[in-house]
């Protein structure tokens, strides 16, 4: 992938971290409640929100609905509000890598050993496997987190959303 490909692939994370970064601090009203205002913007307030704080980034910040195009648990058209089917989708789309996180990829957490629990967005990578993020529902709040390799099942790599849609198509090599 040359440098203008990979600068394009990335700029749809880019915008949605620029919208996250406006909302560090934000707290459920009231505390514990998981109530919010991308819960109401997503309709699932109340409901668990890490995975609906990233799609209201995406799709208000970069114009990407995330899980767009397919069926599962927790998607509705304004994205995905489940954890387990926002990794499948990088996964089945070839958004997914292991390692080396950029600005504006999704973090996946799985804490357990199970399906995967908790996401956010990459603000910065720190090197030796640590980086920040921004992250919904973490302390009740949109929470600024330096996290490492430990519980990160890995990252997604959001490109551009037709790109997404038809992997095989390749928008540079038009």
């Amino acid at each position: 992938m040359s440098e203008l490909d990979e600068a394009l692939a990335a700029a749809p994370g880019l915008r949605a971290l620029a919208r996250a970064r406006r909302f560090v601090g934000l707290a459920e009203d009231p505390p514990g409640s998981n109530r919010t205002p991308f819960g109401r913007w997503f309709g699932a307030d109340g409901e668990p929100w890490c995975a609906i704080f990233l799609s209201y980034c995406f799709k208000v910040g970069a114009g990407i609905v995330l899980c767009g195009g397919v069926e599962g648990p927790g998607v509705t058209p304004r994205g995905c509000a489940y954890v387990p089917t926002l990794a499948r989708w990088l996964r089945d789309t070839g958004q997914w890598v292991e390692a080396g996180p950029k600005p504006g990829d999704i973090a996946i957490f799985d804490w357990d050993g199970g399906e995967p629990d908790h996401a956010g967005i990459v603000e910065r990578d720190l090197g030796g496997g640590r980086f920040t993020t921004i992250e919904g529902n973490s302390g009740d709040r949109v929470a600024r987190r330096e996290r490492g390799p430990g519980g990160t099942a890995g990252f997604g790599r959001v490109r551009p959303y037709v790109e997404a849609l038809v992997p095989e198509l390749h928008l540079s090599e038009q």
